[in-house]
């Protein structure tokens, strides 16, 4: 008796990413033919490209095997991207790839094993990074320990998570999640399930120059922190604190150098009270705007991103792979 293989989405978001076009059909061209037991689907996110990304893609992916291009209106970021190929994935469940080809072809059989052996959610997490070390990989370890710590979600990778795999039934459950301000990998460990870890080690970058900007990295911790964690709030109510013991300090000092310099003694207070504390308010009244904001775009109800169109890409016929049993 045979049965179909099962059918797995690589899903791969792209933004100005026409120099990795032939990478991405030469790199799905070698996991087919060295993962023969598994079925494959590519679906390569154009996320608003303005290079000819979306038009160098079909032409170099005619005829590499089953694969979508699905163009969206304008860019929307990296993890509306993500979402948007978990929306269009039909398989058995759904793996995230980088345009740049930063996973080495390993990591792919590490991601199918651990599938395979049943984890719903497959975390793939760096060992080593291509990127030297500097501020932003240091920025990314507290970022994550911290949002590890203090978020809702306790299995978050304190490593900083790379690439995902998740099953059919994890991806029917981030499909109706409505969060517009999203960090689609919190929200996969959000939803639970039976969550392993694999390590590969990062490739480094052949093509060009991350488009993961310092703004767009300093908008995902915002939305990271406002989707699943209430810290940010507690520290505001602790700093507040603090400013009223440091306050009470000041005073004390105040009454003591009165006597010595009074006219120094009563401008140094004034001008540290009204700094220290209207600092600490305009801080705090920041971060409640961030949650406001975030509640209100919620409540608009506006799509997580625009589809422009999906179109297939030629493909030579070929049977699909069966399983003897």
């Amino acid at each position: 008796m045979t049965r179909s293989a099962p059918l797995l989405s690589l899903v791969v978001p792209a933004f100005n990413e026409v120099e990795s076009a032939q990478d991405i059909a030469d790199f799905y061209r070698e996991i087919q033919a060295t993962y023969v037991d598994v079925s494959f689907e590519l679906i390569v996110v154009d996320d608003g490209s303005t290079d000819g990304t979306s038009a160098e893609l079909s032409r170099r992916l005619a005829g590499v095997g089953r694969a979508r291009i699905v163009e969206l209106a304008r860019n929307f970021g990296s993890h509306a991207g993500i979402s948007a190929g978990f929306a269009h994935a039909v398989g058995d469940a759904a793996l995230t790839l980088s345009a740049d080809r930063q996973e080495p072809l390993s990591a792919i059989g590490d991601f199918i094993a651990a599938w395979q052996s049943g984890a719903d959610i497959v975390w793939g997490l760096r060992s080593v990074r291509a990127t030297r070390k500097g501020m932003d990989e240091s920025f990314a370890k507290v970022f994550s320990r911290l949002y590890g710590r203090h978020s809702d979600i306790p299995n978050y990778p304190s490593e900083g998570p790379s690439q995902i795999l998740v099953s059919r039934a994890v991806l029917d459950v981030l499909n109706v999640m409505p969060e517009l301000n999203r960090n689609i990998l919190a929200m996969a460990a959000w939803v639970g399930f039976d969550q392993r870890r694999i390590y590969f080690e990062q490739l480094p970058r052949p093509h060009g120059v991350s488009k993961w900007t310092t703004k767009r990295k300093m908008k995902l911790v915002v939305d990271s922190f406002v989707e699943f964690s209430h810290a940010p709030l507690e520290w505001i109510a602790w700093g507040g604190l603090i400013a009223c013991g440091v306050g009470l300090l000041l005073l004390l000092a105040a009454v003591v150098t009165a006597f010595f310099a009074p006219f120094t003694a009563a401008v140094c207070l004034i001008c540290g009270l009204v700094l220290a504390v209207g600092g600490a308010i305009l801080v705090g009244l920041g971060v409640l705007g961030e949650y406001v904001w975030r509640t209100g775009d919620d409540a608009r109800r506006r799509p997580v991103y625009i589809v422009r169109r999906v179109h297939g890409v030629p493909q030579s016929p070929s049977p699909s792979p069966t399983l003897e049993v």
